[in-house]
């Protein structure tokens, strides 16, 4: 058994219809090591609904930082964690923080490029134009986490459902919504496999779609990862190895900031 240790995880989302304050999610509590404590800690201004693009990236990501070096005064944390693919903050908290502080695109990349010689996302983002010219929000931070950390030639494709984000919510979706999305996802799956050349595919959404990727990949010997999984067991292996992010990557700010962010809504975009 190893040391007992704490692992944070950062919102600063607030999505219509889910419970605040956050509760960890009921499949990261199974798969959690049995001496790891794992809380999640939102922030009290949170505004944004989801991340697409990196408008809502940079709107997230001070929240992100800021809550992050909250976590490291309070010095009881073995590490943070930014669940959120586009990975709002999770450099900005490097900076500030000695803890480790993780993000999801750092930790499923990396392991998917020691299972495969590419690898393809299956995400949200998509738009569909009514003049057949489509919108694909998501794949500029994705992509730019690619690139900063070196495994952007490993990046076979991004596939996008036509859903925002929230579209994927296991939590909040219902099973009416999900069914399409589930057999739109796994169509994308296929395509980044026999068309893009993907061999390992990272699935996004909850444990459900998950399993039905898994289930229906698997014939193909093409490993499914999910962000959130392996988001925490790659943080508790590195506190178990002792590790945290270099310094001489992410030095100090010269200058620290607190602060409070009022916001509303003043256009929402639908299709």
């Amino acid at each position: 058994m190893g040391r007992k240790m704490k692992i944070v995880r950062i919102n600063g989302f607030r999505i219509p219809g889910l419970e605040y304050p956050s509760k960890p999610l009921k499949d990261l509590l199974e798969l959690k090591n049995d001496d790891t404590e794992l809380v999640v800690r939102d922030a009290p201004d949170a505004f944004v609904h989801f991340v697409e693009q990196n408008y809502e990236n940079e709107l997230v990501a001070v929240l992100h930082a800021r809550e992050a070096w909250k976590v490291e005064q309070e010095g009881d944390a073995d590490a943070v964690i930014i669940r959120c693919n586009g990975e709002p903050g999770v450099k900005a908290a490097r900076e500030l923080c000695d803890t480790l502080v993780m993000g999801s695109a750092c930790a499923v990349q990396h392991v998917a490029s020691m299972l495969g010689r590419k690898f393809s996302y299956v995400i949200a983002g998509k738009e569909e134009g009514d003049d057949g010219i489509d919108i694909d929000h998501t794949k500029d931070t994705l992509l730019t986490a690619a690139q900063h950390y070196g495994l952007e030639h490993k990046l076979a494709s991004i596939r996008n459902v036509n859903v925002p984000p929230t579209g994927f919510n296991e939590l909040i979706a219902t099973e009416e919504e999900l069914e399409p999305v589930f057999s739109a996802a796994l169509e994308e799956a296929r395509k980044a496999i026999f068309e893009d050349g993907a061999e390992v595919i990272i699935g996004y959404g909850g444990p459900r779609l998950h399993d039905y990727l898994v289930k229906h990949l698997s014939p193909y010997g093409v490993p499914v990862l999910s962000t959130d999984h392996t988001l925490l067991k790659v943080a508790e292996m590195l506190v178990q190895l002792g590790l945290s992010q270099s310094k001489r990557t992410y030095p100090r700010p010269r200058q620290i900031y607190d602060f409070e962010v009022t916001a509303r809504v003043v256009d929402r975009h639908t299709t």
